[in-house]
C-alpha cells in the first residue's frame, strides 16, 4: 500500500513537471520510462531502509492522516450546520409568537388609552363618572325612577313618550323616561338617540355636566350615527356654558375632521358656537 501510495505521489509529482509542448508519444514514452527508473531507485532505497525514502512514507502518512482529520472535522461542522438550521427555524417560529402576542398586548394598550381618554374627557366637562355603567361603557346619570307596574309594552313606548313631554316643554319629565328606556333597553337599536334626548333634557334644564355625559354616550354608541354631528356641537356648547371655552374651541376645530359631510344646518351652528365661544 505504501508503495502504491508513493507511486502515485511520485508520478503527480513528476507530471507537474512536463513541459506544455511534451505531448508526442515518443517523448511520453521516454518519460514513463525515466518515472518506472525513478520509481525502481525509491523502492531499493526504501527496502534498503534508505532515511529519506522512510521521511518520505513517514510524511506521506502524516498527509493521509491529517486528510482523515479533517474528513471528521468537515462531517462535525455539517452535523452542527443542520443542528443550528433546526435552532434558526424554531427561533423564527417563536419570534413569530412573541411579534403577534405584541400586536396583541399594542391592541389592548390602546383599547385602555382610549377608555381613560374618555373618562378624563367626562370629567372634563364636568360629569361625574360614579354612576352605574351600561353595557357599552357608557355613564347613566343618576339613578333613573322605577316604572313600578308599567308593562313590557309601556317600556317600549318611554322613549316616544319622554319625546312627547319634550315637545310640551317638560323636561323632567322626559328626562325621566329616557333613563328608563336605557335601563330597561340597554342593547336598544335606538340608544343613540335616546342618549342624544336625555342629553337635550338635561341642557335645557341646565344640567350642563349631565349633558354632556349623554351627548358623549350618544357619540360613542353610533359615531356617524343622525345625531352624532350635533351632538358634537351641542357638546362644545356645554363646555362653554361651564366656563370651559378652551376646550368649546378645540371641540369644534375638530369637527370638520370628524364630520366632513354634516348638514349644511348643523354647520351653520358650528359656526354660531364659534362665535359665542370665541374661537
Amino acid at each position: 500500500m505504501r508503495i502504491f501510495s508513493v507511486f502515485v505521489f511520485v508520478f503527480f509529482a513528476f507530471s507537474t513537471t512536463l513541459p506544455a509542448h511534451a505531448v508526442s508519444k515518443k517523448e511520453l514514452e521516454a518519460h514513463i520510462a525515466q518515472l518506472e527508473q525513478r520509481l525502481s531507485t525509491l523502492e531499493n532505497r526504501m527496502l534498503t531502509g534508505d532515511p529519506a525514502a522512510e521521511r518520505l512514507m513517514q510524511r506521506m502518512d502524516a498527509l493521509e492522516a491529517s486528510q482523515r482529520s479533517l474528513t471528521g472535522e468537515v462531517e462535525r461542522l455539517r452535523y452542527e450546520r443542520d443542528n443550528l438550521a433546526e435552532e434558526v427555524k424554531a427561533l423564527a417560529g417563536r419570534v413569530a409568537e412573541l411579534e403577534t402576542l405584541g400586536e396583541d398586548m399594542r391592541r389592548h394598550l390602546r383599547a385602555v388609552d382610549e377608555v381613560a381618554k374618555q373618562k378624563e374627557q367626562l370629567q372634563s366637562y364636568g360629569g361625574t363618572p360614579n354612576g352605574a355603567i351600561y353595557q357599552n361603557g357608557s355613564v347613566l346619570p343618576g339613578p333613573p325612577t322605577i316604572v313600578g307596574s308599567e308593562t313590557a309594552t309601556d317600556i317600549s313606548k318611554l322613549a316616544e313618550r319622554g319625546q312627547e313631554k319634550m315637545r310640551e316643554g317638560n323636561f323632567s319629565e322626559a328626562q325621566n323616561d329616557f333613563e328608563q328606556y336605557l335601563q330597561f333597553n340597554p342593547d336598544a337599536k335606538d340608544k343613540a338617540d335616546v342618549y342624544f334626548w336625555l342629553g337635550e333634557a338635561y341642557y335645557a334644564r341646565s344640567g350642563f355636566g349631565k349633558a354632556a355625559e349623554n351627548y358623549i354616550a350618544s357619540m360613542r354608541a353610533a359615531p356617524k350615527g343622525k345625531y352624532a354631528p350635533e351632538a358634537m356641537v351641542k357638546l362644545a356648547a356645554t363646555a362653554r356654558a361651564l366656563g370651559k371655552k378652551d376646550m368649546a374651541c378645540k371641540t369644534l376645530n375638530s369637527f370638520a375632521g370628524q364630520y366632513p359631510k354634516a348638514d349644511k344646518s348643523v354647520r351653520a351652528k358650528v359656526k354660531l358656537e364659534k362665535q359665542r365661544s370665541g374661537c
